[in-house]
C-alpha cells in the first residue's frame, strides 16, 4: 500500500507532474523505493508524529514525480537508434532529441547541457544514476526524520 494517496499528492504536495490515470501506480512504485531507501523502517506503519508523516508522504510524491519523468524519457526513447539494454539495467544507443518533418532532420542527445531533462535522460539510461537521483530526492524530505523507535529513517546501521 502506498504511503501517500492521490488526495495528498494534489492537495498537500501540490503535484501536477504525474497524470491522473497513472498516479496510483507511481505512488505505489515510489513507496517501494522509499522502503528500499529507508531499509524497510516504514513497513510497520508511518511514524506517529504528524510532521514526520507529512515528510514521508512528500518524499513519496517527489520520488513518484521522478519515476514518472524517467519513464516518460524511456517512452520517448523508443525512437532511439540501436538501443541495447544490458543486464545491469543500463541502455546504450543514440537517443533522439528532436525530429523535423520538412527536411527530414533528426537530432540526437549528446553530452549534458545542465537542464533537468538531462538528469532524467541519464537516469533512464543508467540504473545507478536513477538510484542516486531517487535517493537524493527522498533525502531532501527524509533527512532527520525518525521512526517510532527513534531511529533515523536513513540510518544504515542495525
Amino acid at each position: 500500500m502506498a504511503y501517500a494517496d492521490t488526495e495528498f499528492y494534489k492537495t498537500k504536495y501540490y503535484g501536477d507532474t504525474v497524470s491522473d490515470e497513472s498516479l496510483e501506480k507511481y505512488l505505489e512504485k515510489a513507496s517501494d523505493r522509499i522502503d528500499n531507501i529507508t531499509f524497510d523502517r516504514l513497513v510497520d506503519g508511518l511514524p506517529d508524529n504528524e510532521r514526520a508523516q507529512t515528510k514521508v508522504k512528500k518524499a513519496v510524491c517527489a520520488v513518484a514525480d521522478c519515476l514518472y519523468q524517467i519513464d516518460e524519457v524511456k517512452k520517448a526513447s523508443m525512437a532511439t537508434v540501436g538501443t541495447v539494454t544490458r543486464e545491469d539495467g543500463t541502455m546504450t544507443g543514440k537517443m533522439v532529441s528532436s525530429v523535423s518533418s520538412g527536411a527530414e532532420s533528426i537530432s540526437y542527445v549528446t553530452g549534458t547541457s545542465g537542464n533537468n531533462s538531462d538528469i532524467y535522460s541519464q537516469a533512464a539510461m543508467d540504473k545507478k544514476v536513477e538510484n542516486v537521483l531517487l535517493r537524493q530526492v527522498a533525502t531532501d524530505y527524509l533527512a532527520g526524520v525518525v521512526d517510532n523507535k527513534g531511529v533515523c529513517l536513513l540510518y544504515a546501521g542495525v
